[in-house]
């Protein structure tokens, strides 16, 4: 079964509020992380991190749509 990215609600809220030079690179990055779910090859800079299962953290740009602690916060709720 291949992978899918699935945007939560807060997700896409923080997007549309971002401007549209912001939500272009977004869009950008989101193209690279559906080539590394396919192929295991990350482009430098993208900065995967893999929690297990079904859950990564990816970079786009420093603060643009959560840290590292948002993150954390979301792996606790599951």
């Amino acid at each position: 079964m291949p992978r899918q990215l699935v945007a939560k609600a807060r997700f896409l809220r923080a997007y549309r509020q971002l401007p549209e030079t912001d939500q272009r690179l977004v869009d950008v990055v989101l193209r690279h992380f559906e080539h590394y779910l396919r192929t295991n090859s990350a482009p430098a800079g993208l900065g995967v991190k893999h929690f297990g299962g079904r859950t990564y953290e990816f970079r786009a740009g420093l603060a643009l749509l959560g840290t590292h602690d948002d993150v954390r916060r979301f792996l606790k709720s599951q």
